[in-house]
């Protein structure tokens, strides 16, 4: 084993300055130089604004409404928006989102009237500044915002849903779903005693919406399912078939289990076009989805190898890291190696082939598949988390929307509480693939389940439905495109999106005849999962999906009796990752966040080769993330020809971290500098998913940057994925795409084949930009950022060279498997 561990820096407190407030960049004029097109612009967004007045007069519900402003891809950066002088605070408040530069605001007739006169004071002639000898245009505020909007249309019935009444039906008749529409409104009312305090236009608004809900007739049940800052304000609303007067509950309730009251759902198509009419029409409004079914990941059917297994005992001195499988039981065959479950489902009502597929792999994977497949040592404790029965049991445990993930909810964190367990596998999905544009209730619940009790979800990506499975990965790349081009059905399925979580999509084993070594199995689910950053995050063995007529599938595990069987599915590919991660978390002493945890692990995930190439480069990362995690041993050991230093702390409000140090000087030729560099950071900035492709909204990066002979410093680094031809696009939307930005996760690295000058001076900085309007909080934003640097020949003593470097600059630097002892954040 190599004496050169990951470095966590103890003293990272001592890099934090102040930030320079360099500002935003200054007014821009989109008309410059056109100002019979501005005027003809304003004239036209005058006349929607109009419009929408119009609509708003005649509107029976309440004249407030809501409106989406679309913004021109060049004023998508946060210095454009038209927030200062049109979309006031007090006047037009900008209430959420939809996609990227899609603004949602809340309008009055009198609003549109003021934004209208306001529209007047703005110059119809491009004014100029003299600026470094040239005549650059220099518009007022007002001019250069409305040249930001590219329109103005109320959002309308057509934004709200995309099922038909009949479809509707058919999917609620499921009794899997609980019988509710998931009703996401604009924006949450307040606690009925207090409408006192409400506006005139916003009391109708609300009074409007639950009165007419009330005047449906019988039998309708409302309830709050979402709470929580940030969290979209969605209600339940089912048809129940009864003489009920109408239930109208302000608050979620949360409890599961076998009791209560299963109430049938109305079934009437006439009732169900009623509400959907009403729901569609009313501008409280935002959408109606369907409720999500949760299940396991569809898997082929295994193939029992004929073969028992003996299952060894856990050593009675051993220690071992802990998972816990979140599915529909795991067999009592492990014996000791389970030491908790949750104990919800009756046997009758579980299925435990899944979750005991996955428990061998975690358990027993090496020795039945071998380091290529399953990297990680054998042995783990499994926790049992029991949620998910059979379908034709679901609702004699769940009955209202989303119950099954309040029982989680409460499941977890009683098991943390009781097993210290941190690591959840989570082989489940919805049946329904991410949006780029949207984000899931079922995910945002588990970014608040993860973030509230410190907690890591490993997620499968979801497998193709059976008809959209597509050909096997061929060896020549341009092939490779044609297939993915032409391929169906097989984005990332929710909650695979959960941007506080991990997910995993499968790959093929290394092993089997005809079958490219790495590839993406043919089965599963990719990317792009959501505008900002990457999923899925990793990829791992799943098994193939074209079946070897000796090895099968080409993944071993074990069934409820102890028989060796093999199988496939993303699923399948989730337990490797997951015991990766647990394993980290089992090897360092002590606390260690969520966000070193993950960042760990794609610190120092790879490229599988077959996908490794540069004319897959924009494809890859949308197959497999950041790559294949290496295993905990390697990641936390490191190599004498490399150092990795650690930064656990957290970004404050007007401040920035900037670590600041000498290049190894054994990397260091004629004064330049050699080697390769990777920069991970992995934060919690804050989430508002009303907020829509927009919800993260604050930006936390990392730059590694050297000096250069004027005392400034340079940015060296890439994104990983970068195109060759560069990211210098200034353009929001290219940067969001290119490089990280708003990503919880960002990536960077390059090699210094021909050396870099002209100093040795370099520092590492993290800093951020928060959205417009919003303001770091007082405590700040966690994050961990994690540097190496290192000899890519495996040749200089670059381990040594940055301790004694370390150590003559003051930084304190110790094995992070240890820092617990001395520091309280790893």
């Amino acid at each position: 084993m190599s004496n050169s561990p990951v470095q966590i820096v103890l003293n990272s407190d001592s890099f934090i300055e102040a930030l320079e407030n360099n500002g935003g960049g200054g007014s821009k004029d989109f008309f410059a130089g056109n100002d019979i097109g501005f005027v003809e612009h304003r004239n036209n967004i005058q006349k929607q604004l109009n419009e929408i007045r119009s609509m708003q007069l005649i509107n029976s519900y309440a004249k407030v409404s809501y409106a989406k402003v679309s913004l021109k891809q060049a004023a998508l950066a946060k210095s454009h928006r038209p927030t200062s002088q049109i979309f006031k605070r007090d006047v037009a408040p900008v209430i959420g989102g939809g996609d990227l530069g899609e603004l949602f605001v809340e309008l009055t007739p009198e609003s549109v009237e003021k934004i209208n006169k306001k529209f007047e004071q703005a110059e119809t002639e491009t004014r100029y500044k003299e600026k470094n000898g040239k005549n650059e245009p220099n518009p007022s505020r007002l001019r250069s915002e409305i040249g930001a909007i590219e329109e103005i249309v109320m959002y309308s019935s057509s934004d709200k849903r995309n099922f038909s009444v009949k479809e509707a039906v058919r999917w609620l008749s499921n009794p899997q779903t609980g019988g509710s529409y998931l009703v996401e409104l604009f924006e949450a009312p307040p606690p009925r005693q207090d409408w006192d305090l409400l506006s005139k236009y916003k009391f109708e608004l609300f009074n409007s919406f639950f009165d007419g809900l009330a005047n449906l007739g019988r039998g309708i049940f409302v309830s709050r399912i979402t709470t929580g800052q940030g969290a979209s304000v969605v209600f339940g609303v089912k048809l129940e078939n009864n003489d009920s007067a109408p239930v109208i509950q302000f608050y979620s309730s949360s409890n599961a289990g076998k009791s209560g009251e299963r109430k049938s759902i109305d079934l009437n198509l006439e009732r169900h076009n009623q509400l959907l009419e009403y729901l569609g029409n009313h501008p409280l409004v935002k959408k109606v989805t369907l409720p999500p079914v949760i299940s396991q990941s569809l898997t082929t059917k295994s193939k029992v190898k004929g073969e028992d297994f003996a299952i060894p005992a856990p050593e009675d001195n051993g220690s071992y890291p802990k998972l816990c499988i979140v599915d529909g039981g795991v067999s009592d065959v492990f014996g000791n190696w389970v030491i908790e479950r949750w104990g919800l489902i009756s046997s009758p009502d579980k299925d435990e082939n899944h979750g005991t597929f996955i428990a061998g792999l975690a358990i027993f994977g090496q020795q039945l598949n071998g380091q290529a497949i399953c990297r990680e040592i054998d042995g783990c404790k499994i926790i049992d988390l029991d949620i998910l029965p059979r379908r034709d049991s679901y609702s004699l445990y769940y009955s209202k929307p989303l119950e099954f993930f309040n029982e989680l909810e409460t499941a977890v964190q009683e098991l943390k509480e009781r097993t210290g367990v941190r690591i959840f596998n989570f082989s489940l999905n919805i049946d329904e693939h991410a949006s780029t544009t949207g984000y899931s209730v079922p995910a945002q619940i588990l970014d608040k389940i993860a973030e509230e009790n410190d907690v890591v979800f490993v997620i499968s990506a979801g497998n193709t439905h059976p008809r959209d499975i597509r050909k096997e990965w061929p060896s020549d790349h341009f092939d490779a495109l044609t297939i993915l081009a032409s391929s169906r059905n097989d984005s990332i399925k929710k909650p695979a999106e959960s941007c506080r979580n991990i997910s995993v999509s499968a790959l093929n084993p290394p092993h089997l005849e005809g079958i490219v070594p790495y590839a993406l199995s043919n089965y599963s689910c990719r990317g792009p999962g959501l505008r900002v950053g990457l999923k899925p995050d990793f990829a791992h063995i799943g098994g193939a999906g074209t079946i070897d007529p000796v090895l099968g599938h080409g993944l071993l595990s074990l069934d409820p009796k102890s028989k060796i069987i093999d199988g496939c599915g993303t699923s399948y590919a989730a337990p490797n990752v997951a015991k990766t991660l647990a394993s980290i978390d089992h090897f360092i002493e002590g606390f260690v966040s969520r966000e070193t945890l993950i960042a760990l692990g794609i610190h120092h995930a790879m490229l599988p080769e077959s996908l490794n190439d540069k004319n897959l480069r924009n494809i890859t990362k949308h197959l497999v993330g950041f790559g294949i995690p290496n295993d905990s041993e390697r990641i936390l050991n490191g190599s004498p020809h490399a150092i990795t230093l650690v930064f656990a702390n957290r970004v404050i409000r007007g401040h920035k971290m900037s670590f600041k140090f000498s290049w190894p000087s054994s990397l260091v030729r004629d004064g330049k500098c050699f080697g390769h560099a990777k920069l991970t950071i992995v934060s919690t900035p804050s989430f508002d998913y009303r907020f829509g492709s927009e919800f993260v909204r604050i930006n936390i990066d990392a730059a590694l940057r050297q000096m250069h002979n004027d005392g400034t410093y340079k940015g060296r680094l890439n994104a990983i994925y970068t195109p060759e031809d560069g990211d210098g696009s200034s353009y929001e939307k290219d940067q969001i795409e290119h490089s990280f930005k708003w990503s919880p996760v960002k990536v960077y690295e390059k090699t210094f084949s021909r050396g870099v000058g002209p100093s040795t001076e370099w520092k590492l900085n993290v800093e951020y930009l928060s959205r417009d309007g919003v303001t770091l909080p007082i405590e700040g934003v966690p994050f961990t950022a994690i540097l190496t640097i290192s000899d890519p020949n495996n040749e200089k003593p670059v381990f040594n060279d940055m301790r004694q470097m370390l150590q003559s600059y003051g930084v304190q630097a110790v094995d992070i498997k240890t820092a617990a002892r001395i520091v309280p954040r790893v």
